[in-house]
């Protein structure tokens, strides 16, 4: 099928829509050092102790108290919330490259799971209405969704660290899933665009429509802990 230069001026634009936007929150950095998912909230329940003993401490330091009732001249004033504001930004500033490059990836990862299920709802829609047209819709859905999907896949391993297994088992499935969504979704746009038959197309949809529900599951265990939609 021959690409008119509006459809290549709106894959340019996805493409660059991708980078634009703003950073996300990003998965926990334990993974990114290869804990295994006991490990980390095993890590976590003692950061909570350790602030918990060190704020029951605090309340009985005569420097601390002053700190909190500073004198009539400034002297010993606490931190105000802008200066806490200003050292957590300086604290989380990018370190390089490949760290910018993985904080991208949770943004990212939105632009594929949106138009592949998209791409799937419209499929589906044109099989039970074949009158509707939607098969050039379908084409510029799973198209996007394609280079969404390689892109995120990309960022997705700058954010995880560049290794082949993870002690984490919930990491290493997020991992393989996304990479598997971007091939299968590669495939799925060889189907929209070169095969006259849409079987293929259909069934490598349905692959993704799943694959891709797991994949988000997945990502919210990651930032907001085991059990997150508390099911279990």
């Amino acid at each position: 099928m021959k690409q008119t230069p509006v459809f290549r001026q709106v894959m340019a634009l996805l493409v660059v829509t991708v980078f634009a936007v703003p950073i996300a929150v990003h998965a926990h950095e334990g993974h990114k050092d290869n804990m295994s998912d006991a490990e980390m909230v095993q890590m976590e329940m003692h950061e909570a102790t350790a602030k918990h003993e060190e704020a029951a401490g605090a309340m009985h330091d005569p420097e601390f108290m002053a700190q909190s009732h500073p004198s009539a001249d400034g002297v010993g004033e606490r931190q105000t919330p802008e200066q806490a504001l200003e050292a957590a930004i300086a604290e989380n500033r990018v370190t390089s490259t490949g760290d910018f490059l993985g904080r991208l990836h949770p943004i990212a990862a939105h632009f594929p799971v949106a138009l592949l299920l998209m791409a799937a709802l419209a499929e589906l829609l044109l099989a039970l209405r074949p009158a509707l047209g939607l098969e050039t819709t379908v084409r510029f859905l799973v198209a996007g969704g394609a280079i969404g999907a390689l892109v995120a896949a990309l960022l997705g391993w700058f954010a995880a660290g560049w290794r082949l297994s993870d002690r984490s088992q919930t990491l290493g499935v997020h991992r393989w899933n996304g990479s598997a969504v971007a091939g299968v979704a590669i495939l799925a746009a060889w189907f929209a665009f070169r095969s006259n038959r849409r079987s293929g197309l259909r069934v490598t949809l349905a692959i993704l429509a799943v694959a891709l529900v797991v994949q988000g599951y997945l990502g919210g265990e990651m930032v907001f802990g085991p059990n997150h939609l508390g099911l279990e």
